[in-house]
């Protein structure tokens, strides 16, 4: 389950990218918190404190004190630079805790398989769009492949999953398989429609505020 921690963040008054490259050149990241039919409040947290709890401590889920009022917010988009080494922007959306929630969560494979047959290891699946209370995202889907075999892959329907938990992709999907050289890839099923997931991997884009879209 992915940890709960709290952030400390400041108002910010001032919009665009000026004041935006200002506050990163101090170790801030520019930030907006919105949702629950409240109004949009403008923010800046510490990149260390964000960088730390989203890759050291997993977090997806955070409770951000904003002038010394707690709320629980998602991590639902972190913008990088065209490097990927610096953040550019943090999108906080507001959530109570027993909602449900829709992200996506990484697939892990556990050990290797005792005997592949001839057959090489086809990953189709590599993350996968969930359903669940906010309170209960986990931090991956882990999958034992010790006794996957040549021929019998594993589905998303045979997956087991912690309690509350719902795949979106569809139930034939394979996750991952053993499969002979040369033999065409299965090409993974879409997930639900309105399942789109939040962006908090590093990516290339270009490197401009929020403020200004």
């Amino acid at each position: 389950m992915s940890v709960i921690v709290t952030l400390k963040a400041n108002p910010r008054a001032q919009s665009g990218s000026r004041a935006a490259h200002k506050l990163r050149k101090s170790g801030q990241v520019p930030g907006i918190v919105y949702g629950h039919k409240q109004d949009n409040v403008q923010v800046s947290v510490s990149a260390e404190e964000l960088d730390r709890a989203i890759r050291i401590q997993h977090a997806r889920v955070l409770d951000l004190e904003i002038g010394g009022k707690k709320e629980t917010v998602l991590v639902r988009e972190l913008q990088w630079d065209y490097l990927g080494k610096q953040m550019v922007h943090v999108d906080f959306e507001r959530k109570d805790r027993a909602e449900l929630v829709r992200v996506t969560v990484p697939v892990e494979l556990r050990n290797s398989p005792k005997a592949t047959g001839g057959g090489v290891l086809d990953q189709p699946l590599h993350t996968l769009h969930i359903e669940c209370p906010l309170g209960a995202i986990p931090e991956a889907i882990r999958i034992d492949i010790l006794n996957l075999t040549l021929g019998a892959p594993i589905h998303v329907r045979e997956l087991t999953l912690p309690e509350g938990v719902k795949v979106l992709e569809a139930p034939e999907a394979v996750v991952v398989q053993l499969k002979l050289p040369g033999v065409e890839a299965v090409v993974a099923a879409p997930a639900e429609p309105g399942a789109g997931p939040e962006v908090i991997k590093p990516e290339k884009k270009k490197a401009d505020d929020a403020d200004e879209k």
